[in-house]
């Protein structure tokens, strides 16, 4: 009796271990979508579990990332471009704004594909 005690008790530790060093991992991977031209905010800057979207959702990088010449999508994973640079705080009549293009690009996705969060909280959730 004693030694199903030990080895339920030593199972029990080697599963807790794997839940804590997966989500440590999984802690490594969310990134949040934060930028500096946001300065006023009402929420946090959105999650962002990248590996989620491009290992398990086999997203392709160019869906999220552009970078357009002559009408193609020239972006490789080496250009260091900031969303910022083209997407503006207000329309300047050449891109789209850069909180619209988040929030179509993100959440437009997650409603087309029934998966993801679309509501404010679930992507910004408010701060402790």
């Amino acid at each position: 009796m004693e030694k199903n005690r030990i080895a339920l008790y030593i199972a029990i530790a080697g599963l807790a271990s794997l839940f804590i060093i997966g989500a440590v991992y999984a802690q490594d991977d969310i990134k949040s979508l934060k930028h500096d031209i946001f300065v006023e905010r009402e929420r946090s800057a959105a999650l962002f579990p990248h590996v989620l979207h491009t290992d398990e959702a086999e997203i392709d990088c160019l869906e999220c990332h552009h970078i357009y010449k002559d009408g193609e999508n020239v972006w490789d994973d080496s250009a260091e471009t900031e969303c910022a640079e083209c997407h503006k705080l207000e329309a300047d009549g050449k891109t789209i704004p850069l909180m619209k293009a988040f929030h179509e690009n993100c959440k437009g996705c997650h409603e087309k594909e029934g998966k993801g969060p679309i509501t404010c909280g679930e992507c910004h959730p408010m701060k402790k």
